[in-house]
Formats: C-alpha cells, structure tokens, sequence
C-alpha cells in the first residue's frame, strides 16, 4: 500500500490510476494517507489474492454510508470503463450497491470521484455482503483492468426503527424518534413527567415525589401503582360504577 506521496508520484508518470484519498481513508481506516488501489493501470498488490486481503477488511462501519474513490486516465488516449455488477446479495439488509456515475461510460482525464453507495434497508439490523465489479478496456477493446470476481465487501446496516421500542402509546417517527404521549418521555416514552413544580404526575409504573421509582422491581413482574394494571401497568383500572 503506497504512502500518499508515493501515490501523487505515480500518478504522474501517465496511464490509469484509482485511489481512496486521504480524507476518506481517515474515515475508513482511521489513518489520513491515499490508499492506491489502481496504479499504471495494473491492481495494487494487496488485491492479488483478494480471500486474504478480505479477511483484514472490517465490515463497512453503521455511520458511512458512502465510499469515495477518485480515479484518472493521466495520457491522453481514452478508457472506457464498464460496471458489469452492482449486486447486494442480502436484499432484505441492504438494496443493491449505487454508483454516481453512469454504468458505461469514459475514464476521465482529470481527477474525479466515483461515488459507491450502499443503501440499508428493512426494519433489522445486520451485515450485508455485496459485490461491486468494474470492467476498464482501452481504445482498442484490450481489457486494462478487471476487478477481482472474487471481491465480496461487506456494509454493517442498523435500520431497526427506534431500537427497543416506543412504550406507553409513544410511536416512532421518521427520523427513527420516540413521540410521546403526554405524561410521558425518555429515549422510549418510559419515564413520568411533573407538570407542576413540587407535583408529580407519574406514568404507569413509576412512582416517587420525582417519579424516579418504577414499581416493576422484577422482570416480568410489576408491582403496579394505586389504579393501573397490565404486565408493565401500562392500564389504567376501570371500576365499575
């Protein structure tokens, strides 16, 4: 893997290059140099036997939702580059991997940016494996670089919508938020609110001058306040007149 200078050098010398810049590799990896992926139109050494390069390879983190990679044709005949597979092979995790760019297309001559996407889907959690696959050719239909057919990247998805849910008649909202109902607040709508200073009005399960107290001192098992019921005392008692 080549230092940022090394990359910078190379680049200079002509033909096709791809690398992941610096800022990106210091969100990917935590250190703050270019990652040469492509050089002189030939793949970096670490990809030569992919299997075990990939066993070093985390699972894309939660938190990015992208990759950049920034690729040139430094001399001046064109290249033309094909993406022959965009592939998610774990579809109720995550939709297939997006690029912004279009699929056919011309390496360019300046440094541009290739933007690989990965789209979390469903309501789960999980880790999705996904294939990208590029296909480089020069002018002459002469194959300049083809990515390994063996490369599987994996992207940790966390969709699940308000982990450990909404209580006491809280719902989620599309920012994957708790809404609460009155009387009610807390990460899932779990704790009590005081209306009024020195007054507390507690929720189902919570009791106390602050309402600092739950009553269900047991999993499973709630002691209930004066006038609710139910396995969290989410109920308020109705008597018979």
């Amino acid at each position: 893997m080549k230092t940022q200078r090394g990359a910078r050098a190379a680049r200079d010398q002509g033909s096709l290059y791809m690398w992941i810049d610096a800022n990106q590799a210091r969100i990917l990896i935590g250190f703050e140099e270019d990652i040469l992926i492509v050089s002189e139109g030939k793949m970096a050494p670490f990809t030569h036997d992919f299997r075990k390069a990939q066993q070093r390879m985390p699972a894309i983190p939660v938190n990015i939702h992208y990759v950049n990679f920034t690729w040139q044709a430094t001399d001046q005949a064109d290249n033309f580059y094909e993406f022959q597979s965009l592939r998610s092979m774990d579809k109720d995790i995550m939709d297939n991997p997006t690029v912004n760019v279009p699929l056919l297309g011309t390496v360019p001559h300046k440094p541009s940016v290739v933007q690989v996407g990965f789209p979390c889907l469903g309501d789960k959690d999980g880790v999705a494996a996904f294939e990208v696959t590029l296909l480089v050719m020069d002018g002459g239909g002469n194959v300049v670089l083809r990515t390994p057919h063996n490369a599987i990247f994996f992207k940790t998805c966390q969709r699940a919508k308000c982990p450990g849910g909404c209580r006491n008649g809280g719902f989620c909202n599309e920012r994957q938020v708790c809404e609460c109902q009155d009387g009610f607040y807390g990460p899932h709508c779990e704790k009590g609110t005081c209306f009024h200073p020195g007054k507390c009005i507690c929720a189902a399960g919570y009791e106390g001058s602050h309402c600092e107290l739950r009553t269900c001192f047991h999993p499973g098992k709630c002691i209930c306040a004066a006038g609710y019921e139910g396995s969290h005392c989410e109920l308020r008692c109705s008597w018979n007149s």
